[in-house]
């Protein structure tokens, strides 16, 4: 454990299902961003690049948060940072209701990424910290559910309170979330201690030193691999289903598909298979599955296929979810692992961020071929299967 008092059992269990209610939060807060933010910067005024560069920011921002913000969890202890974070979110989107011009709102973007940056690196890095190597992947499961259930219910929810009240209401529920999250979260972990201990903190090495050991190297590639894929889906199904004349209601739909079959998957006893068969076996099976959703979303004609597509890439995100973030906790000490989990949502920000914009430069270059963009994602996962397989078999670093 990362902290030097040891908490009861009690305590830890709850201060686990804390760090799970920040994790519904910051996806919470992630996923009603998607269709409220564009209109709402031009609302504002923004001209078409403008609102490019809003949208974008956050996720620039809170992609080197992810990486700085390892570090103070590791250096000063989950539970100040999430409180800290949890309070300047808040703040952050409740001022998006109030902001007067675009440039204005760019700001609070800014800072909304750069707040919300150490929420799940710690809220994992505690849920890791108190767990038992064999249960991890079915406590990895259970916090991976955390994010599929608002983005199945985030962007429905968010595109019903836009059409009926306007944007502000979706920030002033988003903040309302993020408040109840932070009150609940400094109640229920006051005994946790608030700072690394001396013997688990870094020293002046390990502050240098990135855990990168072949679990981190394995399940960051896996990670950049599936969140391209994720990348795609958001930026470009929406396009496809369109183009096939289906309604907005369609695609929020076939979202939730994927989320639903990712969460059935994740909170079953299917997501701590890799507590039973080893990190590995999951991360590989989950690797051909997302491979499969994305192939048979590039062939697909009607709707059915679509939905058959998203249930496959649910089913393998599914599966590799537990068995990465596990892979995550085991790459480092107590001491690194804040840095550890830093690392691996900046992939994820990073992999979300090439798979949109990718999509948008391939459908530019061949607008004839619509399923191309599902079809270079694929390709993408594949080739992360053998080197993750090759990876495997290096013997650990002594």
């Amino acid at each position: 454990m990362a902290t030097g008092a040891t908490p009861s059992n009690g305590v830890a269990r709850h201060s686990i299902w804390a760090a799970r209610l920040v994790v519904f939060a910051a996806f919470f807060d992630l996923f009603v961003q998607f269709p409220t933010m564009a209109p709402h910067a031009r609302n504002l005024g923004a001209s078409a690049t403008l609102v490019g560069i809003v949208v974008a920011v956050y996720s620039i921002t809170n992609l080197f948060g992810n990486l700085g913000a390892g570090f103070v969890l590791d250096r000063w202890g989950r539970r100040g940072p999430i409180i800290t974070g949890l309070a300047i979110t808040a703040l952050a989107v409740l001022s998006y209701a109030f902001v007067q011009s675009p440039e204005q709102l760019l700001v609070a973007r800014a800072i909304h990424g750069i707040g919300a940056a150490a929420l799940t690196p710690g809220a994992f890095s505690i849920i890791g910290d108190w767990v038992a190597s064999d249960q991890r992947g079915r406590a990895m499961g259970l916090a991976g559910a955390m994010i599929a259930i608002p983005a199945m219910i985030g962007p429905p929810a968010a595109g019903i309170l836009r059409d009926a009240w306007g944007a502000d209401s979706v920030f002033f529920l988003d903040s309302l979330v993020l408040g109840v999250t932070l009150l609940a979260f400094v109640a229920v972990t006051r005994q946790l201690p608030s700072r690394v201990s001396r013997s688990d903190a870094p020293d002046d090495a390990a502050e240098i030193s990135l855990p990168m050991g072949r679990t981190m190297i394995s399940a960051s590639i896996t990670l950049f691999a599936v969140t391209v894929g994720v990348g795609v889906l958001v930026a470009h199904l929406p396009l496809v289903l369109e183009s096939q004349g289906e309604s907005a209601a369609r695609s929020g739909f076939s979202f939730a598909i994927f989320a639903l079959v990712a969460i059935l998957v994740m909170a079953s006893p299917i997501g701590g298979a890799s507590d039973r068969f080893g990190r590995f076996v999951p991360l590989l099976g989950g690797l051909a599955g997302v491979a499969a959703g994305l192939a048979v979303l590039g062939i697909a004609e009607s709707y059915g296929v679509i939905a058959a597509g998203m249930a496959v890439f649910g089913l393998g995100y599914g599966l590799i979810f537990p068995a990465a973030t596990a892979l995550v906790t085991e790459s480092a000490g107590p001491g690194r692992r804040g840095m550890a989990f830093g690392i691996f949502y900046a992939v994820y920000s990073l992999g979300v961020a090439i798979g949109s914009a990718g999509s948008g430069r391939l459908v530019g270059l061949y607008q004839d071929s619509m399923g191309l963009p599902f079809f270079v994602s694929a390709v993408i996962v594949l080739v992360a299967v053998p080197i993750v397989g090759v990876i495997r078999r290096q013997p650990a670093a002594r």
